[in-house]
C-alpha cells in the first residue's frame, strides 16, 4: 500500500535549502533519468517533457504496483511533485515514503542514490551567504529553466569552489549585472581547461584583470596546451620501469590542472615523474600571463 502522504512536498521535509530544492517554487531534475544523453537539456522539447512529468505523476500508484524495471533512458518515477506542477523530481525517493526507498523498483536504485552532480558539491561547500547569492540569480526561474545547464548559476558552479567564491566577492562589490560581467566565464572560457590558470590569475590580479586580458590569457593557455601535447613525443614518455602511466588526476598536481591535461592536451594518463615538469611549465605560463 502506498502511503497516503505520497505527494507531500519536499520542502516540508527538508529544513535547509539545497541546490536540488532551493525553494518551493522549483527544483532541479537534471540528473534524471539515470541514463541520458549528456547533451540533452531540460529545456529541450519542453512541452513533451511537461506532459511526461504530468503523466508519470498521475500514474505513479499503478506504476509502483507494477514495479517495472526501466531501460534507464526514461523513468516512470520522474514526475511533478506537486499539484501546481512547480517542482519535478523522483516520485520514488525515500523522503516521499517515510524513509522507504522505492527506487529499487526501477533497477537503478544504486545509481540514483549515489547521483550528486559537481555543481551540488560545490554549492554545499559555500557558506550560507554565498549560497543565498547564488540562489538570487534564479529567483524567477521555473524548474525547467533552473535545471538547464544554460542556467548561469549552474555554469558558475561548474568552476572550482575557490573560483566561485572569488567571483561572488567580486560580484557583491561591483553590483553590476551578473550576466554582462561574468558571462565570459562560460562564453569564452571553459572551466575544464581554465580551472587552474584562470583561478590563479584572478586570485593574484583580480577578476577584472582576467576579464580585460582574455585574448592574452587564451593565447598563453593554448601555447601551454601545445607544449604539454609534445610530452608524448619523448620516446621515454611511455611505460618503462618506474615510468608506469597513472591517471592524470592522480598526479601530484592540483585537480583543476589535471583537467587541463585531460580535456586540453588529451593526456589522460602520464608517468608520475612528469608532475614536476608539468607544474614548472604551468607556472612559467602563469608568470607570463601576470606580467602583461
Amino acid at each position: 500500500m502506498v502511503p497516503a502522504d505520497i505527494f507531500i512536498s519536499y520542502p516540508t521535509m527538508l529544513n535547509l535549502a539545497s541546490l536540488c530544492f532551493p525553494d518551493d517554487q522549483k527544483s532541479c531534475f537534471y540528473c534524471c533519468p539515470p541514463i541520458r544523453d549528456p547533451e540533452a537539456d531540460p529545456l529541450d522539447n519542453i512541452e513533451e517533457r511537461r506532459a511526461m512529468l504530468r503523466r508519470n505523476r498521475k500514474a505513479i500508484n499503478d506504476n509502483i504496483t507494477l514495479g517495472q524495471e526501466i531501460s534507464g533512458e526514461s523513468c516512470w518515477g520522474l514526475g511533478f511533485l506537486d499539484d501546481e506542477e512547480k517542482q519535478a523530481g523522483c516520485l520514488l525517493h525515500p523522503l516521499r515514503h517515510n524513509g522507504r526507498d522505492l527506487r529499487n523498483l526501477t533497477g537503478y536504485q544504486f545509481k540514483c542514490a549515489n547521483a550528486l552532480c559537481r555543481e551540488a558539491m560545490v554549492f554545499a561547500e559555500l557558506n550560507p551567504d554565498e549560497q543565498n547569492f547564488c540562489l538570487s540569480l534564479c529567483l524567477d526561474m521555473d524548474s525547467f529553466a533552473y535545471s538547464s545547464r544554460s542556467n548561469p548559476l549552474m555554469r558558475l558552479l561548474a568552476w572550482e569552489t575557490m573560483m566561485v567564491q572569488l567571483i561572488i566577492i567580486d560580484a557583491q562589490e561591483n553590483r553590476k549585472p551578473f550576466l554582462a560581467e561574468y558571462g565570459f566565464l562560460w562564453q569564452t572560457l571553459d572551466f575544464r581547461l581554465d580551472g587552474y590558470l584562470a583561478f590563479e590569475t584572478a586570485r593574484k590580479k583580480g577578476i577584472d584583470f582576467l576579464r580585460h586580458n582574455l585574448d592574452h590569457y587564451i593565447s598563453l593557455r593554448n601555447a601551454l596546451i601545445d607544449e604539454l601535447k609534445k610530452l608524448t613525443d619523448d620516446p621515454s614518455f611511455r611505460t618503462s620501469g618506474d615510468r608506469a602511466l597513472i591517471p592524470a588526476h592522480r598526479l601530484e598536481i592540483p585537480f583543476a590542472l589535471s583537467r587541463l591535461l585531460k580535456f586540453g592536451a588529451g593526456l589522460w594518463e602520464l608517468p608520475a615523474t612528469e608532475a614536476e615538469l608539468i607544474l614548472n611549465k604551468t607556472e612559467e605560463t602563469l608568470e607570463k600571463i601576470l606580467l602583461y
